[in-house]
């Protein structure tokens, strides 16, 4: 009966929170907010964090810092999942939050729950906020501190670590950044991100860097180089894409390159594509209308596949 007394008031706060309007008056927001955030319930807490963070209620900073210290205790029971602190640093980072002991701490932070087969860490989700709370404070050391993070057990964590990373000091993120690349990863998608910022950070000595992974013994590696060049829209990057598509070592990767021009998305890209749709296999040709299902609703683009369809003489 307890449990289901304490459940139902939980359901209740939600409830208010859930019909707390937008438009209200500001002091009401504040103050229902902050009830809530003082609550004991991980669920109620983790609402009203992210309310606070949609509604960019800056005055709330220091409760939610609080909040979050309270879940530090029995976090397992109190706070299953890391909800509630997961949901108060992301509210956080949202508010421009610029307490540096706060991130320093949460960059740090692992909460082991019990799982089948070995404990799983819940805390993913607060570090990478941290990580990247703490790159936007500008602090001197954002970098040095946060390379730490690009060894983490968690994939994700390692992931979103080079994006942080790509938000610090150009100089040393582009060096911190090139260094994880040489080391590897066991998942290519953390070099994939690694990739995709340096072409952000430093765009004219990334893209060779970048490119000569279109040619690496790693097939992973060759297609998250393609995305990475195709995402950056960067003119020089097709440039290096359509290299790749006529170099030996590369032809094996064609279908990485075809979705990588994809992702250019300039006419140019285009182009080729449909150059590859009208003269290339039948293969090539399927690829490059897979990669370029996504601009269904591009109506000039999907007159132009239909037309190169109709060049082909199969």
């Amino acid at each position: 009966m307890p449990r289901k007394s304490a459940d139902s008031r939980a359901q209740a706060a939600l409830d208010a929170l859930t019909a707390l309007e937008p438009i209200a008056p500001r002091t009401e927001q504040l103050a229902a907010l902050l009830k809530a955030l003082n609550d004991k319930h991980f669920l109620v807490v983790a609402r009203a964090a992210t309310l606070a963070g949609d509604r960019l209620l800056h005055e709330l900073a220091g409760d939610l810092v609080y909040a979050y210290a309270r879940f530090l205790k029995d976090p397992v029971k109190r706070d299953p999942g890391c909800k509630a602190k997961q949901a108060i640093a992301r509210a956080l980072v949202t508010l421009e939050c610029e307490d540096l002991e706060f991130y320093r701490a949460g960059i740090l932070y692992r909460q082991l729950e019990p799982a089948w087969g070995r404990p799983t860490d819940t805390a993913t989700d607060v570090r990478c906020s941290c990580a990247m709370g703490l790159a936007a404070t500008g602090h001197a050391r954002a970098v040095a501190e946060l390379t730490g993070l690009l060894v983490d057990p968690e994939t994700v964590v390692r992931t979103g670590a080079a994006r942080a990373i790509s938000c610090g000091n150009p100089q040393e993120a582009e060096a911190v950044l090139r260094f994880k690349v040489h080391i590897g990863d066991a998942e290519p998608e953390v070099l994939g991100e690694c990739f995709s910022a340096l072409l952000i950070i430093e765009p004219e000595h990334s893209l060779p860097f970048v490119a000569a992974y279109l040619r690496h013994e790693d097939e992973a590696l060759r297609e998250f180089a393609a995305l990475a060049l195709g995402e950056s829209r960067l003119p020089e990057a097709l440039r290096l894409l359509r290299e790749a598509w006529a170099d030996a070592i590369a032809s094996g990767s064609r279908g990485a390159l075809i979705r990588g021009a994809a992702l250019h998305r300039s006419e140019a890209a285009f182009e080729w594509l449909l150059d590859i749709i009208a003269t290339g296999s039948s293969q090539q040709a399927q690829a490059a209308m897979d990669a370029l299902a996504v601009y269904e609703r591009n109506s000039r683009l999907i007159e132009q596949i239909q037309a190169a369809k109709a060049r082909r003489s199969d």
